[in-house]
């Protein structure tokens, strides 16, 4: 029986624009936007949300990367342009899915962006658990990840549904035992839930 159903954060829960931050970050440097672009999900970004770097070091290290005159706090506002606004029709979902299922966030992400989707998501009061890259110290598709996971859930893989945009990552859960939904769309969401037996209680105000 499922108990626990696991979202990823990035292009599920919220959407993400990280063509802007590359864009803007560009218009300030003297570098092109393409230069700027190969350095996403780099080492040193892939760094930063496996918690190597604080905010601070990170900024001078993009700063030693491409040198420019932007202040912390102005690195900050064009870092944050990553994350949008909530998907359309998520919210909805997690309030159905909260009546009945433990609720979970897993996702690779850094300290700012985090900031920020938590102020952009005031659903998150519905989730029990954030597993987040920064502070367990690891990325998905690390294994050691969803080991963690199981374990801090104390749940058995058949009990969870796993959430993500990135095959890798669907791959490493389902191949632990759990049951893995790669997409991007709330709708297909909802679909693939019920699909897996998941019950989803109509929220007083669709009724």
């Amino acid at each position: 029986m499922i108990k626990h159903v696991i979202f990823d954060l990035g292009n599920v829960i919220v959407e993400i624009h990280p063509q802007d931050t590359m864009r803007a970050f560009a218009r300030r440097c003297e570098f092109s936007e393409e230069e700027i672009r190969k350095f996403y999900l780099s080492e040193l970004h892939l760094g930063f949300m496996g918690g190597n770097y604080t905010p601070a070091e990170f900024y001078r290290r993009m700063m030693q990367r491409f040198p420019c005159n932007i202040s912390q706090a102005d690195f900050f506002d064009i870092w944050s342009r990553v994350i949008g606004k909530p998907k359309d029709g998520i919210e909805q979902l997690v309030n159905q899915l909260s009546k009945q299922y433990t609720l979970s966030l897993c996702s690779n992400t850094d300290p700012w962006h985090w900031k920020i989707s938590r102020q952009a998501c005031s659903f998150f009061s519905r989730f029990s658990h954030f597993f987040l890259s920064f502070e367990l110290k690891m990325n998905k598709p690390d294994r050691r990840v969803f080991e963690y996971l199981l374990q801090h859930l104390n749940a058995q893989p058949h009990e969870c549904v796993f959430i993500d945009d990135t095959a890798e990552n669907i791959a490493v859960a389902s191949g632990m035992g759990m049951r893995g939904i790669l997409t991007e769309a709330p709708s297909e969401m909802k679909t693939a839930l019920q699909k897996l037996g998941v019950i989803l209680e109509e929220n007083s105000a669709d009724k």
